[in-house]
Order: structure tokens, then sequence, then C-alpha cells
């Protein structure tokens, strides 16, 4: 009999424990594996979602840079073409102003010929003159010739002023 009432005992202990569990342990378990699989589908769920934003946003952002490439594209170009026209402009205007310079650069040197040319014809006549007069002077006697000698004189001096 004691095998029977031993058996009997803990039959009635392993119920007894069995109604406290599903009573008082096993609600709150349940509650929180219910929480944690609504968690769990809520966050796939938003995952999900935020997948197919991404992929939305993924493909906004390709097609902006897209865009943003095609208008550097077109801001190089432009500025590649600015470029060379600025270049030849630039030619065109070192061209011209050089030019300029030779064409002043060349009258300079016109008229500082002319200059010297007029100063070298008058340190002539006047080397002319002071030749004429010694040359004069020292093969005339003073009596001979006195009209000669002072017209000679008077014509020169008539040349160097």
């Amino acid at each position: 009999m004691n095998l029977n009432a031993t058996i009997l005992g803990q039959a009635i202990s392993f119920i007894f424990f069995v109604w406290f569990c599903m009573k008082y342990i096993w609600p709150p378990i349940i509650l929180a594996i219910e929480t944690r699989q609504k968690e769990i589908k809520k966050s796939l769920i938003d995952s999900q979602k935020a997948q197919k934003e991404l992929c939305i946003i993924q493909k906004s952002i390709d097609k902006k840079i897209k865009e943003a490439k095609e208008k550097a594209s077109k801001i190089i170009n432009e500025a590649n073409r600015q470029k060379l026209l600025i270049l030849e402009d630039a030619k065109l205007k070192a061209l011209e102003e050089s030019q300029k310079i030779l064409t002043n650069t060349q009258s300079e040197i016109d008229i500082k010929f002319l200059h010297a040319r007029k100063k070298l014809h008058k340190e002539i006549v006047n080397l002319s003159f002071f030749m004429a007069e010694k040359i004069i002077k020292k093969n005339i006697c003073k009596n001979e010739n006195t009209d000669l000698v002072n017209e000679l004189i008077a014509s020169l001096s008539e040349v160097k002023y």
C-alpha cells in the first residue's frame, strides 16, 4: 500500500503543480511569448516597408546622381567652350597690342632716325663751315680777294643759321 499511496501522493502533487503552473506561471510566459511574436512580426513588416522605401530612395538617388552628372558634364563643356573663346580673344588682343607696339616702335625709330640725320647734317654743315673758314684763312692773304672771302663767309653764315 505504501507504493500506491506514494504514487497517489505524487500524482496529486503533480496535478497541483500543473494547476499552479497553468494558473500563475504559464500566463505571463505565454503573454511574453505572444508579445515577442507580435514585436517580431511588426519588426519584419517594418523592415519590409523600410526595404521597399530604401529601394525607392535608391532609385531616386540614382536618378538624381545621373541628372547631376549630366548637368556637371554640360557645365564642363560650357566652361571648356568659354575657355576656348577667352583664349582666342586673348590671342587676338595680344596680336593687336603687339602690332600697335611694333607700329609705335617703328615710328619712334623713324623719328629718331630723322632727328639723328638732321643733327648729323647740322654737324656736317658746321664742320664744313669751320674747315672752309680755316682753309680760307690759311690760303688767302688778308689783302687779296677780301671781297671774295667776305661773300663766302656771308653765304656760309646764312647756311649755318
